[in-house]
Order: C-alpha cells, then structure tokens, then sequence
C-alpha cells in the first residue's frame, strides 16, 4: 500500500537472490481488475498480474484514466517488479520500473537491487542516478505490497517497513484495525484493514485486505482531510487460474439465522 498524491498525477501513481522449485508455492498467481474513484466518480481502471514468468515470478500493476479529467489528461501509470520467493516465501525484488504518463510528461524509474551489495541502484529517466542502502530489507512499493500481504497472514504481523520512493528510503508503518466484513463486487467479503500512521498530517491511506485470497487489497482510500478522496475497489479477480465468482451481499449474511453453537451470525 503506497501513499498517491493529489490531482491527476496522483492519480497515476495510485496505483508499489533467486530461489527455485518449491519456494514457487509461497506465492500464489492472481490476477485482478480495480475501479478508481476521484471523489465518488470514475476516473479510472487499475489492473494487478502476479504470475510465474520464466524463472521468476513478475507484479505488473496498470492503471489507466478512462473518465473526466484523467481520461483528458491521458492518465497511465505502468509499473512491474521481478524478483523471486526465498524460502519463508517472501518476495526478494531484483528490478522494480515505473513509467507515468500524464498529458504527454512521460517520468520513469528503474530500481536495481543488489542485495549481495546490500544497495539499490535507482535511474530517472536514464539521467538522475541514486544510491541507496538497503538496510537489508527496503523494499520497492509493489514488492512492499506483497510483503505486506505475507505478513497478514503471521500472528501479530510487524508492520514496520522500509520503502524505496524514488530517490530515498522512506519508513512506513501501518496499525491493524478491527476485523471487517466489506461489501464488494465480488460479495461480502472478511477483511482486515489497515491504517498508515502519519504524524501531524491531514492526509490518510487505508486499505482492506482480504484473508480469503492471500490478503490481497480488496478496497483502499487515499486523501487529504477537506481535499481530493481517491479510491480504488476490486471488480474482478481470478485466483489460481479461476475467476472468483461473487459471494451474497452482507445483507444477506446478517439476515442468516446464529449460529447453534456460538450464537454469532453463520458466514457466507
């Protein structure tokens, strides 16, 4: 989950050591289909591919505008990272590139990641050029994404990260609230959101993820108190090959009679 910032260019950014064989199993392959909201109306679609792709394992993330002033603008943001799974299943990046388009501007980032050298090498546009620690264990945003996903699934998750943004290493830390059940297009869906904790900022981010998919982000909202809300919602999904077909609405699970043995409302 990474912070976008306001207006159309925002918008685009919205939406951020190999090991073989068995490890693979570690992460599961998805792919998924988002709808972007700029103060409640459309502006755009984001579309999330993790796939095997020879011998490593690929994120791509595209988000285009298709509505009002994003789809004016020529809104797109392309964005993938290659790495590989280590044996506690974590994704280890080894070159993460963004490419924003807005109006014609086109702004481009590559990201190398040496981690014998424990450095990352990070161009913009073939001419600014960055070197950074890694600290052993910085992470570029999509690659932040999915080790945010793994963690979720571990009790009592450390959600304390390091981030490579651009030309720095950026802290991240994020709070867990109290569990969810969301309405989604794809039904109503158990979720655990998650807030990042920013001091003395009126801008805010969360985003719910959801147990049943591999943590997956299912919803996320990003904004500034009195500015821009921005949002992105999960419309489709296919998860290991399969589309997931949508569930009953949270309505219809309120209405289902307690369970006999706990008294709490039976799951959908």
């Amino acid at each position: 989950m990474t912070a976008a910032r306001a207006g159309p260019a925002g918008l685009a950014l919205l939406l951020a050591l190999a090991w073989a064989g068995a490890a693979w199993a570690e992460l599961h392959p998805y792919s998924a289909r988002y709808s972007v909201y700029r103060n409640g109306k459309l502006s755009g679609k984001l579309e999330v591919r993790l796939a095997p792709e020879g011998e490593h394992w690929t994120l791509r993330s595209e988000l285009r505008g298709t509505h009002g002033l994003a789809r004016i603008l020529r809104a797109r943001d392309t964005e993938y990272v290659v790495g590989d799974a280590d044996d506690a299943g974590r994704f280890i990046p080894r070159e993460h590139v963004r490419h924003t388009r807005v109006a014609g501007i086109d702004d481009r980032w590559v990201a190398t990641f040496d981690w014998a050298a424990d450095r990352v090498a990070v161009v913009h546009d073939d001419r600014d050029r960055y070197d950074l620690p890694l600290s052993g264990r910085a992470l570029d945003p999509l690659s932040l994404k999915l080790e945010i996903q793994r963690r979720l699934g571990e009790p009592g998750p450390d959600l304390e990260f390091l981030m490579v943004e651009q030309d720095e290493i950026d802290p991240q830390q994020f709070r867990a609230l109290e569990a969810e059940w969301l309405e989604t297009a794809l039904g109503c869906l158990r979720t655990v959101p998650l807030e990042k904790v920013r001091k003395n900022s009126s801008r805010y981010t969360r985003a719910w993820h959801a147990p049943d998919f591999g943590n997956i982000e299912v919803r996320l909202e990003h904004g500034k108190t009195g500015g821009d809300h921005l949002e992105m919602r999960i419309a489709e999904l296919t998860w290991g090959g399969e589309p997931v077909a949508a569930r009953p609405g949270c309505a219809a699970r309120q209405a289902r009679p307690p369970d006999a043995a706990t008294g709490a409302p039976r799951k959908p």
